[in-house]
């Protein structure tokens, strides 16, 4: 079993799921969250852009996740965690919800993990009932070294982690992954490293059953970038989806959208309505790459309308609105 805190030390751990836009945070939670050790656990969902998706599909595993409002956490919204956080423990306390013993926050891609901690750990409040737990990082097997060595925020993530998952590892080879490790290690030498593929992945001891490493060394790095920044050019935009679309045409102009447009395109996700299937498919693309899509077993209630979330550097959503079919969509 997982321990809920050190022996000397009964506080709630906190921990932090980071990693670059799509390196595979929200499919490594929901695996995590399967685990019976972590079935009392409080989820805390963060998205960067106008509609969130993601909180969705941990819920068909932790039906209490929370989604904080549109914004990153380490600008905009860390009052939002810090309530939100305070409010978890209210609740607890009134016996409105049951106790939990660990708390995840899963951040935006976007996210620098170091100004996040420090909001929770600073709160003289929180403190009585929190502490400091692990920085874990995905980086994307595929896609990880092109995204540390040109975006500020995933070299962050990387340095401030206490464990790195390097995911997708099924769909590379071997030479670069290690590869890949090496670029890793040059920036957090004293890093853990575990891999991750569709079928294997590290359980929950793997990841939070560890003395934890988070310290505040972190503050005092040079070179890193100021909390809050993120790369110019990037920005995020949504466009709705009022028709049903035809599978086969929806994929052909994705896929082609980004062969030509990928290196713009940082993250594509969305819901959409597929003629023929009463079910809510979820697509996900990163850069070049379209990942299988996934399926919701309905639509979420208070959703009346699909979409596609977009973030982009140097791209504009009117660029997208062009592109588009007009048999099946119509720009938001």
């Amino acid at each position: 079993m997982l321990p809920a805190a050190s022996a000397t030390d009964d506080r709630i751990p906190v921990h932090v799921l980071t990693g670059f836009l799509g390196s595979g945070k929200t499919t490594f939670l929901r695996h995590l969250l399967g685990e019976p050790d972590l079935a009392d656990t409080a989820v805390i969902i963060n998205e960067f852009g106008e509609v969130g998706l993601d909180h969705l599909l941990v819920r068909e595993v932790s039906e209490d996740a929370v989604l904080l409002s549109s914004g990153c956490l380490c600008c905009a919204v860390r009052d939002d965690l810090v309530s939100t956080l305070a409010d978890l423990l209210a609740m607890v306390r009134r016996g409105e919800v049951a106790p939990f013993r660990r708390v995840v926050v899963e951040t935006t891609g976007l996210a620098d993990p170091a100004p996040i901690m420090q909001a929770v750990m600073s709160d003289l409040k929180l403190r009585r009932g929190y502490r400091a737990g692990s920085i874990v990082a995905t980086v994307d097997g595929v896609s990880g070294a092109n995204s540390i060595g040109n975006f500020a925020e995933a070299v962050q993530q990387v340095a401030l982690a206490d464990c790195v998952v390097i995911t997708k590892s099924d769909l590379v080879e071997p030479w670069r992954l290690d590869a890949l490790a090496q670029d890793v290690g040059k920036v957090n030498p004293r890093v853990r490293q575990l891999v991750s593929s569709r079928a294997s992945m590290p359980g929950a001891a793997d990841i939070f059953d560890q003395e934890d490493s988070w310290e505040p060394r972190h503050f005092e790095m040079a070179d890193t970038p100021m909390p809050g920044r993120h790369s110019d050019g990037i920005e995020t935009f949504t466009v709705e989806i009022d028709n049903e679309v035809d599978w086969p045409s929806f994929v052909d102009w994705l896929e082609l959208l980004l062969a030509g447009r990928g290196q713009s395109i940082l993250r594509v996700k969305g819901i959409l309505p597929v003629r023929g299937d009463p079910r809510p498919v979820i697509i996900h693309g990163v850069q070049h790459v379209m990942y299988p899509p996934e399926y919701l077993p309905r639509w979420p209630e208070g959703m009346p309308r699909a979409w596609l979330v977009f973030i982009a550097r140097n791209l504009n959503r009117s660029a997208i609105e062009r592109s588009l079919p007009d048999t099946f969509a119509a720009a938001n």
